[in-house]
């Protein structure tokens, strides 16, 4: 079970694509038209084999869930996890089980997909999925088809080499954590300071922590693999982003940058 993807919500797109796509040093690889079912626009960008999405309310669009999830949140914010695995039909299953809520379906010869209730999932949606063609998840450039049929080429780790974990807040970070182990069927370990993580099949990272002050549940922080840390903190000292010698602060998360 591999953390492919992290989607962010944006009022606008394009002011928050530029941004994220200025400082980590990356490029849009694909703009699936399929969220124009949802009322939204997006872009799909590789970070090595992963990546980053930013989805936004279609102009003139009104009242999409999307949106909503924005005004909650105060502003642009982390929206969706999601993952990589052999068979997505065994999470569906399992997710029936353990009575946890399914938002949407996708069943197609080239795609199996499911996106979980964030009230289930503890403020995020989650979605697991599977691909005839990616029968090795863990591939570092297995086939992903939300990121269309060119993405390879649009993958630029001159800066950011790769996307390797995800920070989530809660209130109970225990029950989430257990919430998650028992949907993605991974195990997760208590920290010393009343935390709890959970390692990907790649050698990535899954963080629980308990929300702090007035925090909503939420994706708190990811972590990347940089090329050029330095270059990447010079481009969001520039922007006048939140930042420090360990990374920086966009759409409400904070980005951890670590050399390789």
């Amino acid at each position: 079970m591999r953390l492919r993807q992290i989607a962010f919500a944006a009022r606008d797109l394009a002011p928050a694509e530029d941004a994220l796509l200025d400082v980590l040093g990356l490029k849009t690889g694909f703009r699936d038209p399929g969220v124009g079912e949802f009322g939204l626009h997006n872009a799909v960008i590789p970070v090595g084999g992963n990546f980053l999405e930013i989805v936004a309310p279609k102009p003139g669009a009104e009242n999409t869930a999307t949106g909503r999830y924005i005004d909650r949140r105060g502003g642009d914010t982390g929206y969706m996890a999601i993952f990589h695995t052999a068979d997505a039909r065994e999470a569906r299953a399992n997710a029936e089980k353990l009575g946890i809520r399914a938002v949407w379906h996708h069943d197609h010869d080239d795609a199996t997909a499911t996106h979980f209730h964030p009230v289930d999932m503890g403020g995020v949606i989650a979605s697991v999925d599977s691909f005839p063609a990616a029968p090795d998840p863990d591939a570092e450039y297995a086939f992903w088809k939300w990121a269309g049929p060119d993405w390879e080429s649009h993958s630029d780790t001159s800066v950011t080499r790769r996307m390797t974990g995800l920070e989530l807040s809660h209130p109970d970070p225990a029950k989430q954590a257990a919430g998650w182990s028992s949907l993605l069927r991974l195990p997760v370990r208590a920290t010393d300071f009343d935390g709890f993580d959970m390692a990907t099949s790649d050698g990535g990272e899954i963080r629980f922590r308990k929300t702090e002050g007035q925090e909503q549940p939420c994706i708190r922080e990811l972590d990347f693999e940089m090329t050029d840390r330095a270059e990447a903190l010079r481009r969001a000292k520039a922007r006048g982003m939140k930042c420090d010698d360990g990374g920086f602060t966009l759409m409400q998360v904070r980005f951890n940058l670590k050399d390789v």
